[in-house]
């Protein structure tokens, strides 16, 4: 039993790295999707547990029912062979696009906090990914058993240092008078979030269903890792809050807030976000490496490598550019995908089909 508990924190770690990328912990996805909406984007982040853990839930589900261990699988026994053409290429070049916008996060990380060469923080975090992607499942697993528990300890403390230096009443007056606009907005706002960050999750989701046996197991690991990335998610968003107008043009806001609190913390908090850029980085990598060799493994180190070659070039744009046209569109493309998943996982467990 300590055993199972221990790989459903292990998948929740990962699930939680997945999704947690330069955007998220750099600050510009939060800041983008929730802060900017003011008080009702903090009352979304509590649905955006929900939504993370049921979906991961059912992707596991699906994954183990219809033996399916990789998205493009995946995909067809849920959209059928029409549609999940569509939705393959789709996939497929917006995992691409992610890597490629991690690299850049990195780039930008060296070029604009530390004063090195873009092309220095590119060229190490493509090894990093490159490295291990190789050891497959079970260095994905490693490097966000070891990466997350670090990025949940920092962000929880820069939250702390950030309320006691900072005047409760700017919270709320900040949070009510960000947005004035009506619900729908950040309503949609919500579901593009979610709806993008779990399609390009699907990769790594349904590979542990192919390694981990047990449905319970996988279970606890979608809960751990729905509601972890909901913690963290208001956690930041607070921090964010506290500091507007000031980080709203900003391309890492994050960095600006734990500068506030001394180099030490600034420091911590730069590594953090350097290597959630790798687990999301290594995460797409592997999900189109699965994709691009399916039964051929053979071919999984020579595919691996060019993928992680392919994504150098465009790592160069700029990186708030990057964020802020893909997502939002990967989003919307993401929102029918995700109904589909939540119908076929309804369909399936009222005819009585129990794993």
């Amino acid at each position: 039993m300590k055993k199972k508990r221990n790989i459903s924190w292990q998948i929740g770690a990962a699930y939680i790295g997945t999704i947690i990328g330069a955007g998220f912990a750099s600050g510009q996805e939060i800041m983008q999707f929730f802060t900017k909406y003011g008080s009702i984007g903090m009352l979304l982040l509590f649905l955006s547990g929900v939504l993370f853990s049921a979906c991961g839930y059912a992707v596991f589900y699906l994954s183990k029912h219809y033996q399916t261990y990789d998205y493009n699988s995946f995909i067809i026994k849920i959209c059928g062979p029409r549609l999940s053409l569509v939705y393959d290429c789709i996939i497929t070049m917006f995992l691409f696009f992610g890597a490629s916008i991690m690299f850049s996060g990195s780039g930008a990380i060296f070029h604009e906090s530390l004063g090195f060469s873009k092309m220095l923080g590119i060229i190490l975090i493509a090894l990093l990914s490159l490295l291990v992607v190789l050891k497959s499942v079970d260095g994905i697993l490693r490097i966000n058993s070891l990466v997350v528990p670090i990025l949940i300890c920092v962000i929880l403390f820069v939250l702390f240092k950030t309320i006691l230096t900072s005047n409760t009443a700017d919270f709320y007056g900040n949070a009510a008078n960000i947005y004035k606009g009506d619900f729908l907005k950040p309503v949609f706002s919500l579901i593009f979030y979610c709806s993008y960050n779990l399609v390009l999750a699907i990769g790594v989701l349904t590979a542990f269903s192919q390694d981990i046996a047990s449905i319970k197991t996988l279970k606890r690991g979608a809960y751990i890792g729905g509601f972890g990335l909901m913690t963290l998610s208001i956690a930041l968003n607070i921090c964010l809050i506290l500091y507007v107008p000031a980080i709203l043009k900003l391309s890492i806001p994050v960095l600006y807030i734990s500068t506030m609190h001394g180099i030490y913390i600034k420091y911590a908090v730069m590594l953090c976000i350097w290597c959630e850029i790798g687990t999301t980085a290594i995460a797409n990598i592997f999900s189109l490496a699965k994709r691009v060799v399916k039964n051929r493994p053979q071919l999984y180190r020579p595919a691996s490598l060019f993928i992680v070659l392919a994504c150098i070039p465009m790592a160069f744009v700029d990186f708030k550019s990057l964020i802020s046209f893909f997502y939002p569109l990967f989003g919307a493309l993401s929102m029918f995908l995700i109904a589909l998943i939540f119908l076929k996982f309804i369909q399936v467990k009222i005819s009585g089909k129990n794993l």
